[in-house]
């Protein structure tokens, strides 16, 4: 009886946990570019006999893995000449306080000093690892291949690029930006698109969500009925079997 107890226990910490990542997805279904968590989780069965020689089953139920579908959102038409969108994977290369970032992120402005920066004012990186500087210029453009336009002349190319293995590659941190894990190096990004005019959407799908919400809430308060119920069972058998005879 005490061992359902700890299953049940270990099941809600785990639907817990699920509830948690499925909220915060839903939280930032509204976030351009924003990828959502999914979350795995296995159960561990260990059946062995106990010390009166009777099988006993332990059963644990764990997350292995907590990950990041990096799934292409739908594009979102702004006609914003500073709103960018990558089609096909990649990302652009920010410079941040804390280093270089990456995001999927285009939402872009130009700051005082005529620099083509994030909504947070971190500058955005050319393939020469500088910033892109825009001036006073009264027209800006950025072709497909990325290449920046100020008043018709060239004055850089965005620094687009990707990693081979992004689960391990890559880390997640706050405003929409992704760090390199174990110094991983990106590679310059291949079939990837820019279309200005455009954000990327959230890849988080609310009616799916809300499905998981609701399925994982009726499992946890299912677990919580078989807690009552051991608990109920093992009042019985301390009060009331010594009161037989």
């Amino acid at each position: 009886m005490v061992n359902g107890l700890y299953t049940a226990r270990n099941g809600m910490m785990l639907l817990q946990e699920m509830l948690d990542n499925t909220a915060h997805n839903l939280s930032n279904a509204n976030t351009t570019a924003f990828k959502k968590s999914l979350m795995a989780s296995i159960t561990q069965v260990d059946i062995r006999h106990n010390d009166e020689m009777k099988l006993h089953q332990d059963e644990d139920h764990v997350m292995s893995e907590n990950y990041i579908d990096y799934s292409q959102g739908s594009m979102i038409m702004t006609e914003n000449p500073f709103d960018l969108a990558l089609e096909n994977s990649g990302f652009f290369e920010i410079e941040t306080e804390n280093g270089v970032r990456y995001t999927r992120n285009g939402s872009f402005t130009r700051n005082a000093i005529g620099q083509l920066v994030t909504l947070q004012g971190n500058k955005v990186l050319s393939d020469e690892g500088l910033p892109i500087d825009l001036e006073d210029s009264t027209v800006f453009s950025v072709s497909s291949a990325g290449r920046v336009y100020a008043d018709g002349k060239m004055v850089g190319k965005l620094s687009i690029v990707d990693f081979a293995n992004k689960r391990e590659e890559l880390g997640r941190e706050g405003y929409n930006l992704y760090y390199s894990k174990n110094n991983a190096v990106p590679e310059q990004a291949v079939n990837t698109t820019v279309r200005q005019g455009f954000l990327e959407s959230s890849n988080v799908s609310v009616v799916d969500s809300m499905v998981e919400m609701i399925r994982f809430h009726r499992n946890y308060e299912a677990n919580q009925k078989s807690v009552q119920s051991e608990d109920d069972t093992l009042n019985r058998a301390v009060n009331d079997i010594g009161k037989v005879g």
